[in-house]
């Protein structure tokens, strides 16, 4: 896709419960040589962190694998690409998502509003609607495993 091609790095989280697995993408980046970004959280925050192997990763937050504290930080640049992956336990076809109730990926995203995004699901998470309030970030695609949604 487009968005993940032109993109010199990728903010992607590590799949955790039923979300749509993340393993391949990140290998896909890795070898096009893309940086590969994921979040750690602390607290009620959330930042990015440069993953250059399976091995930076450690045991975090909620038993979720996040990148060990010795990963440099993510700095935006307005003269590179980047593309955050978001997850989600639900969508709808106007794009708008439910996460799994933190609101870090909306907070994150309103504190970096240049960052493309792009959401991965598979089609049995497209519901008819999903209630969206005024802080609710939709991503600007979402893509399953038989469609896409812009």
């Amino acid at each position: 896709m487009p968005c993940f091609a032109g993109a010199s790095s990728i903010l992607i989280y590590r799949h955790f419960r039923s979300e749509a697995e993340t393993t391949l993408l990140m290998e896909q980046a890795w070898k096009t040589g893309k940086r590969v970004y994921c979040p750690r959280v602390e607290g009620k925050t959330m930042e990015f962190f440069l993953v250059r192997t399976w091995e930076d990763f450690e045991q975090g937050c909620f038993g979720i694998e996040e990148p060990g504290s010795e990963c440099p930080a993510f700095e935006e640049d307005p003269q590179e690409q980047a593309l955050v992956i978001l997850p989600g336990a639900a969508f709808d076809r106007k794009r708008n998502r439910i996460g799994y109730g933190g609101g870090f990926y909306d907070r994150y995203l309103a504190e970096h509003p240049g960052l493309e995004t792009a959401a991965v699901c598979f089609e049995e998470q497209i519901v008819e609607q999903i209630p969206a309030g005024p802080y609710d970030i939709r991503p600007r695609i979402i893509v399953t495993d038989q469609h896409c949604y812009e």
